[in-house]
């Protein structure tokens, strides 16, 4: 299957959840050519595993895939959701962390176990896997991408269902360690940027009309292919139509840049635009 990822092996947390972020990232990272390990602890309503059904999908239309089901919550599950891709397919060029979890509540109301379950998912899971995905993309001396999700509750709260402590302090440490490992890793052609997407999914249906995940992920093919290789350190926000670059907080001064369109973006117009941008 010939395409813009075509040679390169995916693999994409917290892809087995319907109508999710992850679930369409892997479908199409597999429709441009990669090879994708669909990882969720999920299980679909029949009881079968959610990572199977997208699997299942990839397969069907003639890509490459395989499922894993380890937590993203403990350093070991997450090395092995990496692993996985090394037994398979011998290789990792791209890693979308999308696993999430959301507890709300005030913050007087917050439980240890509450916290430590957003925080081992968004903040622990993400740290295992990028450093045993890391490790293997600068053995392979052929850079890499690493993609992360914030929010925008990092760092204002006026959307979403209501408040979750837990939730915002893990999207805003996502923005820390993402900015550092672009500094990091530059050196080895290895990218990192923070997705900070709004769509309608299972985790954040609190607008069923808005935009759905289908808008997000070509952004993240985008971010995933050779075009993108100078683009780093970056914060994105996409929610349907419009795209945004946020400067960086607390860094060098400079203005958002908005790209604005009336439906979904394709990777081809986000590739001659995103440099623009950034």
């Amino acid at each position: 299957m010939a395409g813009k990822l075509a040679g390169k092996v995916a693999v994409v947390t917290g892809a087995g959840s319907q109508s999710g972020i992850g679930q369409e990232t892997a479908l199409a990272m597999a429709a441009e050519g990669a090879k994708v390990v669909v990882n969720d602890i999920v299980k679909d309503p029949d009881g079968s595993w959610g990572a199977d059904r997208v699997v299942n999908e990839i397969k069907t239309a003639n890509g490459t895939a395989v499922a894993n089901y380890d937590s993203v919550a403990s350093m070991e599950g997450g090395q092995k959701i990496v692993r996985t891709a090394i037994s398979n397919f011998g290789r990792i060029d791209i890693l979308v962390n999308s696993a999430g979890n959301f507890k709300m509540a005030p913050t007087v109301e917050f439980t240890e176990e509450d916290w430590d379950a957003i925080l081992n998912v968004h903040l622990k899971g993400l740290f295992a896997t990028t450093q045993e995905a890391v490790k293997e993309m600068i053995k392979q001396k052929s850079g890499g991408r690493i993609i992360n999700f914030t929010s925008v509750a990092a760092y204002t709260f006026s959307t979403g269902p209501g408040p979750s402590a837990a939730y915002c302090t893990a999207k805003a440490g996502i923005l820390g360690f993402t900015r550092l490992l672009a500094v990091e890793l530059k050196e080895y052609g290895i990218t990192a940027n923070s997705l900070s997407p709004i769509a309608t999914t299972a985790l954040n249906a609190f607008d069923p009309s808005g935009p759905g995940p289908e808008y997000v992920a070509p952004m993240l093919v985008y971010l995933a292919t050779d075009e993108a290789k100078d683009i780093t350190g970056q914060i994105i926000h996409i929610m349907g139509g419009e795209v945004c670059v946020y400067a960086p907080p607390m860094g060098t001064p400079g203005g958002h840049h908005y790209l604005h369109k009336a439906g979904k973006w394709t990777v081809e117009e986000l590739t001659e635009l995103m440099p623009r941008m950034v």
